[in-house]
């Protein structure tokens, strides 16, 4: 009885496993935020909805800070809708980012917004501009936008 118990915990877990691999991706972008930031991380669709997507993400920032290399966590939300606009907030320690966009199928984000400053030392701020790239760790992800073809 343990190993049917044992094997259907495995099975459970796998498609569970499988299911969140299916919305993960890892993202690389670069963004000029008053400075050059270089960005990695994750990110993760939260619904499967063919019309509007919601997606959360963590990533490290990479940026030289009076002239030392500085790396600092970053939580993101997206908000893209059908027609491919893109909506994010990001928050970092030293400010949050509200930013607009256009979205490529979910694998391109092109985006533009304006950094206020929330820390003392105000070394992000003003207007933004970054592109980000999505890549799946799976064949066919569920992350990515399906193309609509216009009849």
């Amino acid at each position: 009885m343990k190993l049917y118990s044992f094997l259907i915990l495995c099975l459970i877990a796998t498609t569970a496993h499988a299911q969140v691999l299916d919305k993960t991706v890892f993202n690389v972008a670069y963004r000029y935020t008053g400075r050059n930031i270089i960005q990695g991380g994750l990110s993760y669709r939260i619904n499967s909805s063919a019309k509007k997507s919601f997606v959360v993400g963590t990533s490290i920032l990479y940026t030289p800070i009076e002239s030392k290399a500085q790396f600092l966590p970053e939580a993101n939300f997206y908000y893209v809708n059908r027609d491919g606009y893109l909506f994010d907030l990001s928050l970092n320690p030293y400010s949050i980012e509200p930013r607009l966009g256009i979205s490529l199928f979910n694998f391109i984000y092109l985006n533009t917004g304006y950094a206020l400053p929330i820390h003392r030392e105000k070394y992000f701020k003003g207007l933004t501009f970054g592109v980000q790239f999505n890549i799946a760790p799976v064949k066919n992800s569920d992350f990515y936008e399906r193309m609509r073809i216009v009849q």
